[in-house]
Parts: structure tokens; sequence; C-alpha cells
């Protein structure tokens, strides 16, 4: 597994990462602690040692699975990334803190701002995680679901290191503006959301129930959802000549992207682990990552420009 270094920072990522959300057992219901220790050892022997987590992922619960799954293997040998929820911002030392006990180490390679403070300025948000860094508890600084005006804002306090964007074939926002920017500038960009939350995977079809989370997400609105699964067809098509199914294919055209340092991935069991890494081998030729990407840029032309991945509201 190929490593990507963070900005100007000296933190250096695995060309995938691994994401923890769904093994909160929260946004995207139940999750089982056993196979989400299972999907971690996986990740890790097939060398993904990134791991993505925040302390919001059931209040602290993914975070308690991958310290406790990751107690024994060497610090060295693995990359701790996490997040601080807007809500905690002005105790962020002692959020820190509780994410390093969970963890089960004494320090973070990277924090992020999850989001854009609520109640103080950026400035002093910044200034907060700044000092967490001059005290050794964090290495590199992320911000996460901010603008391209908050993160120049950002940057007058402090380095930003590295962004992490909702990104994927269904929501291409970034591509305008934020993208171009940290390619010039030399931040990182960590996506999430990369497979559309499943939309992308083919397993959802046209009378899929939609549970959970998901039911909020404006991607799985009635509007929008069938033209979704459209597109994952044609990663389906492409797929199928390569014996590969839509999920891999996907990840495949994500790392094929040049301006994307690493993206997140999942797995809720050992299968789904494998296969994930499975596509990490594959070279999407040429044509077929134009034929995606004609697909999904017809569709992303169609779409209202939503605040966030997670609701409706459109941004006026």
């Amino acid at each position: 597994m190929n490593k990507k270094q963070l900005g100007s920072s000296g933190v250096s990522v695995s060309s995938l990462i691994l994401g923890t959300w769904s093994m909160g057992g929260d946004y995207f219901g139940a999750a089982d602690d056993r196979d989400s220790a299972q999907v971690i050892r996986t990740y890790l022997e097939n060398g993904v040692d990134t791991f993505d987590t925040a302390e919001i992922y059931g209040n602290g619960r993914a975070e308690t699975v991958l310290g406790q799954t990751l107690e024994g293997v060497a610090r060295e040998d693995y990359v701790m990334i996490s997040k601080v929820f807007p809500q905690h911002f002005a105790t962020m030392e002692q959020s820190c803190e509780d994410s390093l006990r969970r963890l089960k180490t004494d320090y973070l390679d990277v924090y992020f701002l999850h989001y854009p403070p609520q109640g103080m300025t950026i400035g002093e948000a910044m200034e907060r995680i700044m000092a967490l860094k001059a005290q050794g508890k964090i290495r590199a600084v992320g911000v996460s679901n901010f603008s391209l005006e908050q993160l120049q804002e950002a940057r007058r306090y402090g380095t930003v290191d590295v962004i992490q964007p909702c990104y994927n074939l269904l929501w291409r926002y970034v591509e305008r503006d934020l993208l171009p920017y940290c390619t010039k500038e030399n931040i990182g960009v960590i996506p999430y959301s990369t497979l559309a939350q499943g939309l992308l995977t083919g397993h959802f079809k046209k009378d899929t129930p939609i549970t959970a989370g998901r039911k909020r997400a404006a991607l799985f609105q009635p509007e929008n959802y069938q033209r979704c699964l459209e597109v994952t067809a044609v990663l389906e098509e492409v797929g199928a000549a390569y014996g590969l199914n839509a999920a891999q294919v996907c990840i495949a055209w994500l790392l094929k992207n040049p301006a994307l340092t690493a993206p997140i991935i999942g797995g809720i069991d050992d299968r789904h682990a494998r296969e994930n890494l499975a596509a990490a081998a594959f070279q999407l030729p040429q044509a077929d990552y134009d034929r995606i990407d004609q697909a999904s840029r017809e569709f992303c032309s169609q779409m209202p420009e939503y605040v966030l991945f997670f609701d409706t509201a459109i941004r006026q």
C-alpha cells in the first residue's frame, strides 16, 4: 500500500484509509464490535495503516473499539485520525484527552475540527487546536466540512495540513474551488462518504428499504434516488468486464483522481473489507474512467446545491 504525505506535515497516510463511522452503531444502524475488530485487523494486515474516527461516532464507541483492537500494535505502525465536534470546541483539550484515552494512545497523528465552529470564531477554534499541537498531543491539524472561504480563514490562524470534505461520484461540489485550491496550496484531501453511504456499491435497489440516518440524506430522497442508481448501474456494467463489483470500480475511480490524497472506505464485515482492499490493485482504464465520469457529471449537473449530505437543506 502506497503512502501519501499530508501537505507539508510529517504525517504520511496509506493510499486507502479505513473509516470507522459505521462502527459507532448509530447513524447506519446496529454494529457488531467483533465484526468491527476483524475489519480493522484485516485492513492493517493488508497494508492499510491509517484509521479515521471521531468522538461523535457512537458517542465514543468507534474510538473505543479501534483502541481496543490496536492495543498491542506498535504505535509507529499505524496512523490515528480523530475529530472534535463543534459543541466541544470550548473544551477541546478535554475532548482530545478523552479521545486519547479511548484510543489508548498518547498522541493523535491528525486531529480535525469536525465542522465549522458554533458559538465562537474560526480563529478561536484554531487557536485551541494549535495549542494541542504545541503540546505534542497532535501532529497535524485538519478541518472537515469547511468551505473554501472557511479554510482560508482557518489558515490565517495556523497551519491546516488536510481537509476532509464529502466527495463521491454523486456529490462533487468541492471540485469547483476547494480541490483546485488544496492542490495549489499543498493541502491534503481525505474525502469521506466516498461510496455515497452505500449508494455506489450496488447493494441498493429500487425497492430497498431506506433506514436509519440515510432516511434524512438528500441522495436517498425519492427525487434523487432512482437517478443515483443509474450511475451505480454504469459502475456495475464496467465492473462486469473485469470481474469486479460496483464498489470496487468506484474505489478504483477515486484512486485515479490526483486531487485526492487518500479516500476513506469502510467495511461492515471481513468479506466487504477484503473486497474493498482488492480494488486497490486494479488499474481502471482511462476509457472506463471517462465513461463513469460522464455519467456522474450528467447526474450532478441536475442536482441543486445541498448544504450537507445528511439532510435536504439547499444552499441559498
